[in-house]
């Protein structure tokens, strides 16, 4: 456990908090970000609120907050809100909250869980338990967006990879090794990234371990229908090319 409260494996993010921005600085969030207010419309063509669940750093919440009249943020990790918070300001109300099991005691026309962070969720009860508060988030005709992590035949055990990024002053190298506990039916990846930060005060070398639960499109719907959602899987989209599963409340 650490001083939040969380224990680590809920929370992978607490270290590389600070630098995470600069690493996924190659994405177009903007771009993202219409995206899926485009699925969301299209299907409830007057939603006027939106929630963001694992908003991150509040990337998404920064455009959607000029595109909606209400939105709100959560995540499980408050080093990953704090940044937020820095971003937003005071106008968006952000939350510390696990996906699993959260209630905030009010609905919204969307709920969003973006850039795969469903994965976290790790096993399929877990999975179902965050649809299934997710759904009970949503208003009526309302509208949850989830972008899901790696289906079984994406995954590639042993893969290795590494980036460097630039901005904010500083340069983060990340290398990451991917392992596989599963099958072509499901599992769990484990990513093991070690990071190296170089500002002009030095350097900082420090590791994260990730686990996610690996399910195929057709578990995402399944989870989704036990919510009571009317529900699709829609492949492609956004720049992770993960597809986008999306229910809508009666």
């Amino acid at each position: 456990m650490s001083d939040s409260g969380l224990p680590s494996h809920i929370r992978p993010f607490e270290a590389s908090a600070r630098v995470y921005d600069v690493v996924y600085s190659h994405l177009d969030y903007q771009v993202s970000a219409l995206q899926v207010e485009e699925l969301i419309r299209r299907r409830n063509p007057g939603a006027s609120s939106l929630l963001d669940m694992s908003c991150g750093t509040g990337l998404h919440l920064s455009i959607w907050k000029d595109r909606f009249d209400h939105v709100e943020g959560a995540d499980v990790d408050p080093a990953m809100l704090e940044v937020a918070r820095e971003r937003l300001g005071d106008d968006v109300p952000l939350h510390v909250a696990d996906y699993v099991d959260f209630d905030l005691g009010r609905t919204f026309d969307a709920v969003t869980c973006m850039f795969s962070s469903i994965g976290y969720a790790r096993t399929p009860d877990r999975l179902d338990a965050a649809i299934g508060a997710m759904a009970r988030h949503l208003e009526p005709g309302g509208v949850l967006v989830v972008e899901p992590w790696l289906q079984p035949d994406m995954v590639i055990p042993g893969h290795i990879g590494g980036t460097v990024s630039t901005g904010d002053g500083i340069v983060v190298l990340r290398s990451s090794r991917t392992e596989y506990d599963g099958d072509e039916s499901g599992g769990e990846t484990a990513l093991e990234f070690v990071y190296v930060v170089r500002t002009p005060e030095g350097s900082d070398t420090f590791t994260e371990r990730h686990v996610m639960g690996v399910w195929p499109s057709s578990r995402y719907l399944e989870a989704m229908a036990r919510a009571g959602l009317d529900a699709e899987f829609l492949d492609g989209l956004t720049e992770l090319g993960r597809g986008i599963a999306i229910g809508t409340a009666p």
